[in-house]
């Protein structure tokens, strides 16, 4: 790639299909799409996941998300933070080597981190959203100019990924999807690290990365998500309860509940009831 200079990078002259900036409200943000052609979305701002071809995916700010015409997407932002997505659709894009409207060769998408281009990006991101919408003379041939930038920055992006932040999303998705399912049973991370084939740093990294927290908090929130459940569903012994939660000693089941929920199961019940 080093050796293709720009003129020959790009086969013809793409055509900018749309570009826009959704920054208000959060949640889906629109329903599963196919875009026309390639679609770029730049994370400024926020968290929240991308759901594509039927799967779920993280992402954060400074994230970059690239789909080839054609892939099912759509995007779910956090309602904690602010949020910020620049996105452009691209029509008519002939890359050198590359199949009419793709930028991936072997894969439909790929989020990537944009680390030291952050600021670039953002900069020229929201200079051609600016552009579209402005009525300034030139703006079509500044916009195509910006346009230009922005892919040849796509292309080193995604010739710096090498398919890592890929098999991590994947890689932290397996690891949630067997806390999820085994929560009950597990019995020490050690046990964990081995189904899933990790090391207990990157365990932990996986889960700090994209949850905020430790896979141990992830397991003892599990655990307590359900007993919730059950105390506010049922009149069961709180003791009981706490076994079918994983917790054998009911002391300390109260201690691990009170520091998650600020108070006791008892007074949990006692207050959902109270509520009602």
């Amino acid at each position: 790639m080093s050796g293709i200079t720009k003129k020959t990078l790009l086969r013809q002259r793409p055509r900018l299909l749309y570009a826009g900036l959704h920054n208000k409200g959060a949640g889906w943000l629109t329903d599963k799409h196919e875009a026309d052609g390639v679609e770029i979305l730049f994370v400024a701002a926020g968290s929240g996941k991308a759901e594509i071809n039927g799967s779920s995916y993280p992402f954060a700010a400074g994230d970059f998300i690239v789909c080839n015409k054609g892939c099912l997407h759509r995007e779910f932002f956090d309602e904690a933070l602010a949020h910020e997505l620049l996105f452009a659709g691209i029509g008519n894009l002939r890359l050198y080597g590359h199949e009419p409207d793709t930028v991936l060769k072997e894969r439909e998408f790929c989020i990537i981190h944009t680390e030291e281009y952050y600021e670039p990006l953002r900069g020229y991101m929201s200079q051609l959203v600016a552009e579209t919408e402005g009525t300034q003379p030139l703006k079509e041939a500044i916009a195509e100019h910006l346009l230009k930038i922005i892919l040849l920055f796509t292309v080193r992006l995604v010739s710096f990924d090498s398919d890592f932040t890929f098999k991590e999303n994947a890689s932290y998705l397996a690891a949630k999807e067997y806390f999820d399912e085994h929560f009950l049973d597990i019995k020490n991370m050690d046990s964990v690290c081995k189904s899933l084939y990790v090391n207990k740093y990157y365990l932990t990294h996986l889960f700090s990365q994209n949850e905020g927290i430790s896979p141990v908090q992830y397991l003892i929130n599990k655990r307590i998500e359900l007993a919730c459940k059950e105390l506010e569903a049922t009149d069961d012994n709180v003791a009981d309860i706490g076994k079918r939660c994983g917790y054998a000693d009911p002391c300390y089941f109260s201690r691990v509940f009170k520091k998650v929920k600020g108070v006791t199961p008892l007074r949990y019940r006692y207050v959902f009831k109270e509520k009602k």
